[in-house]
């Protein structure tokens, strides 16, 4: 091989100095990878904020009133007022009205009735409730936004009220002022010269679609459910078994009386078609339904059994042939093979 290197010129020595130095460089990272096997990988570059921008954002500290707040409190917040080269004039006394965060605060309104209204139309409707506790209600109402679970928490204890007595305190009273509200509306329009029909079917429909009217609270059907929500959540395993065992038994049972629903129909419908009577339908026994999945053996009284059979019932068959044309049939007995001249006998008894 040195003779043809020598031939082209080529210095042995360059080649394998490089042959070196690439295995020195191999062997160093090889090393650096087994001692720092930890290494994750890092972006080659970062991106940089360009301070030198000529058209950059301006932000201002901006006074504003929140009208949620009934205190007057003017509170600041950082807004952004338009760009370095945008001409702008900005006034730092003035105080802004409107609030991005306004449309969030979200208020039940919470009926509201007069004592005039109260004596009248609310104070028979439950005489174990007072105006002092119905007042105290409401207001706790408005208070949490009718969330009943929170009102009866921190219920006072002296009324001593469950929470089913709560709720349908509120929602019959509450629907018994918009019900009225509506009736007083529907009545000044009706007293009118000049009568509106498209204003009072409006009316009519919005006391019929409201809520608080179109919704019963019924206490009785709630405690139910809370009961049998219990129930579920606390009975046993044994329980639930004995449940399941009931219920394929009354499946069973129903599928039954469906099978001799069907048994009375289909013998209705035969008793229609070959006008039958009760006498003249022959009982047939059957297997006991209980020992039909069982292999067993069985008496031949299942299978063959004397039927006493009633003459009339021959005549009507004779009948019934001859209207559709039918034969009779040929039976094979001693008497016909004698006339005909078979020994049947033989083969009888054999």
């Amino acid at each position: 091989m040195s003779h043809i290197y020598d031939m082209l010129g080529i210095n042995i020595e360059k080649i394998k100095d490089k042959k070196k130095e690439k295995d020195k460089k191999s062997k160093k990272e090889l090393n650096f990878l087994k001692e720092n096997d930890n290494l994750f990988s890092l972006p080659t570059s970062s991106k940089t904020i360009n301070v030198n921008n000529k058209n950059s954002s301006i932000w201002r500290l901006v006074k504003f009133k929140n009208k949620c707040r009934n205190d007057d409190l003017i509170l600041k917040k950082w807004k952004k007022i338009g760009y370095k080269n945008d001409k702008i004039q900005f006034n730092e006394n003035a105080i802004e009205d409107d609030y991005t965060f306004e449309k969030f605060n979200k208020k039940l309104n919470i009926v509201k009735y007069d004592d005039e209204f109260y004596n009248k139309q609310i104070k028979n409707m439950n005489l174990k409730w007072t105006k002092e506790e119905t007042d105290y209600l409401f207001n706790l109402c408005e208070k949490y936004e009718c969330h009943f679970i929170i009102i009866y928490d921190v219920y006072d204890t002296k009324y001593s009220r469950t929470i089913e007595e709560i709720k349908d305190r509120f929602y019959s009273v509450s629907k018994k002022v918009v019900e009225d509200a509506y009736d007083q509306k529907i009545k000044l329009e009706e007293s009118k010269k000049i009568k509106n029909n498209t204003d009072l079917i409006k009316l009519k429909e919005g006391k019929a679609k409201h809520p608080l009217v179109k919704f019963t609270y019924n206490m009785e059907a709630d405690i139910e459910r809370k009961n049998t929500i219990h129930k579920t959540y606390t009975i046993s395993k044994k329980d639930v078994m004995l449940e399941e065992i009931t219920m394929e038994s009354i499946k069973k049972f129903e599928s039954k009386i469906k099978h001799e629903l069907k048994k009375v129909s289909d013998m209705k419908k035969l008793k229609k078609k070959f006008e039958l009577t009760n006498d003249e339908i022959i009982p047939i026994n059957k297997f006991p339904e209980d020992e039909k999945d069982e292999k067993n053996i069985y008496s031949a009284k299942y299978f063959f059994q004397k039927l006493k059979i009633d003459i009339s019932y021959f005549d009507k068959l004779d009948i019934y042939l001859k209207e559709n044309g039918i034969e009779k049939p040929t039976i094979y007995t001693e008497n016909i093979c004698f006339l005909y001249g078979y020994n049947c006998i033989s083969y009888m008894y054999i």
